[in-house]
Order: C-alpha cells, then structure tokens, then sequence
C-alpha cells in the first residue's frame, strides 16, 4: 500500500489532508510532519527543510506532499534528490478531481 507523507506548517492541516486522501485515495495511508518554524526567514531554512523531508522519507513514504506553497520548491528538490517523488497539496488535490495521478518521481 502506498504511503504519502505531508509536511506541514500548521496542524489544522492534517485533518484537511486527511480528508483529501479519504474522499480522493481511499486506502493510502498518510503520515504528517507540522513545524510551525519552517515559516521563520533564517539562514538555515534549507537545512530544516531537508531535515523534515527526510524525517518523512525515514517513515518510508513514496511521496511527498507540502502544504505551504513558499516552501513547495525547496521541497521538492531536496525529495527528488533522495528519489522521492514531491507535489503542492493544489497540484494534487487538482490532480484528484481530475483523477489523474499527481505523484511522479
């Protein structure tokens, strides 16, 4: 079964994911990771980045959603980098309704 992993900046976003996956991939199974911090402008942004999505890919998922769009680009490159496929929660929520698959590596 596959397992999709969703970073967050708030923890009022995992209920809403959950009910994404429930309504749209019924069986996948999600995890979550919230740091309100990611969204404090410092030297290290990168670095705590890459520490979260890896705190994710430690949890084997494959996939990763992030739902802060400013943060969707580093993300995305930092999971790519580690062979994991990366998407915005609005590029697969679209991608749901449209029920084609969002997920790629």
């Amino acid at each position: 079964m596959a397992t999709v992993g969703f970073l967050h900046v708030a923890a009022a976003h995992v209920q809403a994911a959950r009910r994404l996956l429930a309504e749209h991939a019924p069986g996948i199974v999600d995890v979550h990771v919230v740091d309100r911090t990611l969204l404090e402008p410092t030297a290290d942004i990168r670095v705590r980045l890459a520490a979260r999505v890896g705190e994710l890919i430690c949890r084997d998922v494959d996939a990763v959603v992030c739902t802060w769009p400013s943060l969707l680009g580093d993300v995305v490159r930092v999971a790519r980098e580690r062979g994991v496929a990366a998407v915005g929660v609005e590029e697969l929520a679209a991608a749901a309704t449209r029920g084609v698959p969002a997920l790629s590596r």
